[in-house]
């Protein structure tokens, strides 16, 4: 997502949590979502762009460019299947 857009998006939900939880607990939550979703970003780039050195780092490049280029529909896990097999959205095959 691009920064410009990213910080629009932020303040409102910041300015929610503020709102629901109270400043101190509005920071650390804010914090956690927003290191987990950079977290996500750089995992997502790598995946496109790098060369993965171990074996699930390389089954995930290819079921997460599988998700791209076969059936966008399906595959949305992008560290694991997890929460594809939860929502029944396993991309099958290769």
């Amino acid at each position: 997502m691009p920064p410009a857009l990213a910080a629009v998006l932020m303040q409102p939900i910041y300015w929610s949590l503020h709102h629901l939880l109270g400043m101190h607990m509005a920071c650390g939550v804010f914090a956690g979502g927003l290191s987990g979703y950079i977290m996500y970003d750089l995992t997502h780039y790598y995946l496109h762009h790098g060369v993965p050195f171990t074996k699930h780092l390389r089954e995930m490049k290819s079921y997460h460019l599988n998700h791209h280029y076969k059936n966008y529909h399906l595959g949305y896990g992008i560290t694991s299947k997890i929460w594809d097999r939860f929502f029944n959205t396993v991309l099958v095959g290769k």
